[in-house]
């Protein structure tokens, strides 16, 4: 109620355009008399309420659009009005018909009577609920935007990247971005973005920076580093994007400190490095492993068969050395192994290889060969390398070798056969006798002749359905409590005796056996460990060959159905060559069966075969260290590096961790110490026969029982 008039009404033509316009104005007009009832309601008022004017003139307005709390507003506010008081703008929420409410901005005019009264008070209004709620509703954005900008972890800054005084000008930024930073809030604002950088890079680099945080949208996000005000420098990662307000375009940053999550990949990378080494180095004695010779020597016959030259392999065995090992102890067996590698290094070339695969055995490699005598020469000089006593641990222990030698081209062209040759040549010596130097020759392939027969009756073993499982506990470190069993196959055959796992699952994995063996084992551990309605998880060792067949995922569920064992009673523990041989379908196979529901452990990890990054791809839970990962470990704290480095990662990776080959109390305590919570051995339980194994069953249904 803005102003008074006290001026006589217009003349009558003028009233007629004025009653016109009053009815085609988009803003609302109310006429009330002194005692608030309804003069004049116009179109717009009819439009927005739903009242038509004829229906409410003279009624009193409040109870008509206004609620309770507004009417009796109105009223106080009505009643005091007098002519040199006027209410002024005015805004409240009217109700029409249909119960909608909407916000309304009034300006109120009095017209005087006679006596100088008000006689009509006239009210004008504009819908503003739109407009209301859009303000209402940025006002909200904005509070979330400071709130989150406050409070957010992460630093976050606002930067006008087009001030031409001073490039990257800082606009703002919360708490953590200047204490990330080392800086108080108000030391940056209003400084350059380039305060933070080791260089001049956003007066340098900004203009084109701009153009790609433009262009990336949402996915601007990359690394850098910036430099605190003590001077050190940190690495960050950051998010940018840019958006404008009041026609001028701002850059809002959200950085991270990464340092801690550097110094970790830092440490991954190092432990990597370290097991990558491991898996083709001898722990022992340092030498090139397996893995490294099979690599090494397939590099070296191709070149040599470019060159039309001589190679030789030589497998050296070391006479005996049981003998050693059992009469002097391990730590004794193990420095001769030590001085026996230090010695064939000596007396091989630079461009020889000299590997350890096995407990005493040595591969030579030794290439440009002039002929089949210069291999004879080096073997000897091998042997007499083995004449000078070896001092050990205070003891001077005089050991001799046998060599055995296959020359490429005329013993083979392959990396197996030479090395299988060289091993029927090393097998020929010690078969009559040792300290000898014997060539391979084709009478030799007897044992070949023999590996048959075993392919043959392995074959019609499974077929038979004359093979057995036993089932070795996996326990708990701290209680000894029953947590899982693990299957594995025996086998006896009547013609052979008992076959052990390492004669018959190679034999396997070479012809394509492993596939219907595999497939048996696991339909059997199902049948056995639904039969025992066990409560802890039954694993079984799966082969690459296996996993990598489509069908593998249609063979375990079948099992599972066919026996009615719940999927997470099933726990499949696969090798580490099978990230190495086909990483993506490795992982789609385990993605499927992660979908199924069973358990997913990856077996021998730090035997040497797989890197760290089979851990953080593949869809496991659990981990399972070699029993090599315990060689060396004792009750000093420095002995167990390694060990304690694979545990971490596996929990930083939240992945269980078991520990196999547990076969001191030592060891025990060692890992008790770690926190490792689930081991397998021969000191907490044998494999053993399904009958054997009830009392270790009783334990866990007991423990089952609520």
């Amino acid at each position: 109620m803005g102003f008074s008039r006290s001026e006589p009404l217009e003349p009558h033509a003028a009233h007629d355009v004025t009653a016109v316009a009053f009815d085609l104005t988009a803003a609302l007009i109310v006429v009330l008399d002194r005692a608030g009832r309804i003069r004049r309601f116009n179109a717009a008022c009819e439009r927005l309420t739903g009242f038509r004017e004829a229906d409410v003139l003279g009624q009193v307005l409040w109870p008509l659009v206004l609620d309770a709390p507004e009417a009796a507003r109105a009223i106080a506010a009505y009643a005091a009005m007098t002519p040199s008081t006027p209410i002024g703008r005015y805004r409240n929420y009217w109700v029409n018909t249909l119960g909608e409410r909407r916000y309304i901005s009034w300006d109120t005019t009095h017209l005087l009577g006679p006596d100088g009264e008000i006689d009509l008070v006239v009210a004008t209004g504009l819908d503003v609920t739109q407009e209301r709620q859009n303000r209402l509703e940025r006002e909200e954005s904005e509070q979330r935007f400071r709130t989150l900008f406050e409070r957010s972890a992460d630093g976050v800054v606002l930067i006008d990247p087009h001030d031409p005084d001073v490039p990257w000008r800082i606009v703002d930024c919360n708490a953590a971005f200047a204490r990330m930073n080392g800086y108080r809030r108000d030391d940056l604002i209003g400084c350059p973005l380039d305060l933070l950088h080791e260089d001049d890079l956003m007066a340098r680099e900004g203009s084109r920076l701009l153009e790609w945080i433009r262009t990336q949208g949402d996915d601007a996000h990359g690394e850098g580093s910036h430099r605190r005000r003590d001077g050190s420098v940190f690495p960050i990662e950051s998010s940018s994007s840019v958006f404008t307000l009041g026609e001028r375009e701002y850059v809002l940053g959200i950085d991270r400190d990464i340092s801690e999550r550097k110094h970790a990949e830092a440490q991954l990378q190092t432990l990597n490095a370290r097991l990558a080494h491991e898996a083709h180095h001898d722990a022992l004695t340092g030498l090139p492993n397996r893995v490294m010779l099979m690599d090494r020597l397939g590099r070296e016959l191709a070149r040599a068969q470019r060159a039309g030259h001589h190679l030789a392999v030589m497998f050296v065995d070391i006479d005996d050395f049981k003998r050693v090992n059992d009469s002097l102890g391990h730590a004794v067996g193990d420095s001769l192994l030590k001085e026996v590698a230090a010695r064939l290094i000596r007396v091989m070339r630079p461009s020889d290889l000299v590997a350890r695969v096995g407990g005493d055995e040595f591969v030579i490699v030794v290439p440009d060969l002039h002929n089949v005598h210069h291999a004879a020469r080096v073997a000897h000089r091998i042997q007499e390398t083995f004449l000078a006593p070896i001092s050990v641990s205070g003891l001077s222990v005089t050991v001799s070798c046998s060599v055995g030698i296959s020359v490429c081209p005329q013993d083979g062209n392959g990396v197996d056969d030479l090395l299988q040759h060289a091993d029927l040549a090393m097998f020929e010596i010690k078969k009559h006798g040792k300290n000898a130097v014997r060539f391979f020759a084709s009478t030799m392939n007897a044992a070949a002749h023999e590996r048959l027969r075993l392919e043959t009756r392995l074959r019609a073993a499974i077929l038979d359905d004359t093979l057995s499982l036993q089932y070795q506990p996996q326990v708990d470190a701290l209680s000894g409590q029953l947590v899982g069993l693990e299957a594995l196959a025996r086998w006896t055959d009547v013609e052979l005796g008992v076959v052990s796992p390492g004669e018959f699952i190679p034999v396997a994995e070479d012809t394509g056996l492993i596939v219907p063996l595999g497939a048996w084992v696991l339909d059997e551990a199902c049948r056995q460990a639904a039969e025992w309605n066990l409560t802890v998880p039954i694993a079984v060792n799966v082969s690459s060959a296996q996993l990598m067949r489509t069908d593998f995922l249609e063979t375990v569920r079948d099992a599972l159905r066919r026996h009615g064992l719940p999927p997470e009673r099933l726990k499949l523990e696969l090798t580490e060559r099978l990230a190495v041989q086909n990483s993506v379908l490795a992982v789609q196979q385990l993605a499927r069966l992660n979908a199924l529901g069973v358990l997913l452990s990856l077996d021998d990890f730090g035997a040497g075969q797989s890197a760290v990054v089979s851990l953080m791809t593949l869809p496991l839970q659990e981990v399972k260290l070699d029993r090599s990962v315990l060689a060396g470990v004792t009750a000093q704290p420095e002995t167990w590096d390694v060990l304690s480095a694979l545990l971490a990662l596996a929990r930083g990776l939240k992945l269980s961790a078991v520990v196999e080959g547990v076969e001191t109390e030592a060891q025990l305590a060692v890992l008790r110490a770690l926190g490792c919570r689930t081991v397998q051995g021969y000191l907490t339980g044998r494999p053993e026969r399904p009958e054997a194994l009830d009392p270790w069953l009783r334990g866990t249904r007991a423990s089952a029982r609520p």
